[in-house]
């Protein structure tokens, strides 16, 4: 077993980690797991390495994120180039590829753009996405939005953003967990990182107590009593099934109704 000072000496040594999922995903908790786990730095810049929102970063550390806009997010490359390509050149500049945790919620379709990230481990964590326009529809966070380009009414607008980042977060190279085994047990975020760091000597990862099995237990008897959360699942899927046609907008009216 290595002794502390070297198990971080050959942390600063691996390929840095990417944690990337949907908002509301578990993917903080999992994030900070992961990277203790590994012996991975957390940048002290970020709160839980979440390197493209700068709501998640101190006031005082902005100026490293002057180039960012402060209200983007779910940018796409053809609404807004300019800021999708200074998105990437940050990322090129900021991402250190060795010894560090990052994490990002917010932007999956620059993400999904940035090649650099074939220089990074990739975790991604994967929720059901009528759990995930859920979560968000309570606190009216409807920015996924930006991303829909059928729908133009909430919540259809939202959940096609949302089955539209997935969708590109699916595409990328790594390792998937899923949030629905994530929340049971370490078993999958164990098994997850042993893949992607196979030489690695991995602590135990840890983050559920009883205080998160309360938690989950509340948010699941929520769900389940909620006729907003089943019609959610309707409109998933039905936006999924309208996403595979390129059919014309009038088509689809009825259902917005």
């Amino acid at each position: 077993m290595l002794k502390r000072g070297n198990a971080r000496a050959h942390a600063e040594e691996l390929a840095s980690l990417f944690v990337v999922s949907l908002p509301r995903s578990l993917s903080s908790l999992l994030y900070v797991a992961a990277a203790h786990a590994i012996g991975l730095a957390e940048p002290m810049w970020t709160s839980d390495g979440e390197i493209l929102n700068r709501e998640r970063v101190p006031r005082r550390m902005q100026s490293r994120m002057r180039s960012l806009a402060p209200d983007e997010r779910f940018t796409l490359l053809g609404s807004a180039p300019d800021v999708f390509t200074s998105m990437t050149s940050y990322l090129d500049r900021a991402a250190l590829r060795q010894g560090f945790a990052y994490k990002d919620v917010v932007q999956p379709f620059v993400i999904g753009g940035w090649e650099g990230l074939g220089d990074f481990k990739v975790l991604k964590v994967r929720r059901n996405v009528a759990e995930v326009a859920y979560t968000m529809l309570k606190r009216q966070w409807l920015y996924p939005a930006h991303a829909a380009s059928v729908f133009d009414e909430h919540p259809w607008a939202l959940v096609e953003g949302l089955v539209r980042a997935e969708a590109v977060l699916d595409a990328l190279p790594g390792e998937t967990v899923e949030y629905s085994d994530a929340v049971l047990d370490h078993d999958a975020l164990e098994a997850a990182l042993t893949r992607l760091y196979p030489d690695a000597p991995l602590a135990p990862p840890r983050y559920i107590d009883r205080g998160f099995a309360r938690t989950r237990r509340r948010l699941e008897t929520d769900r389940r009593g909620s006729l907003v959360f089943r019609r959610l699942e309707w409109i998933v899927s039905a936006v999924r099934e309208r996403l595979r046609f390129d059919d014309p907008r009038e088509e689809i009216a009825e259902a917005l109704s």
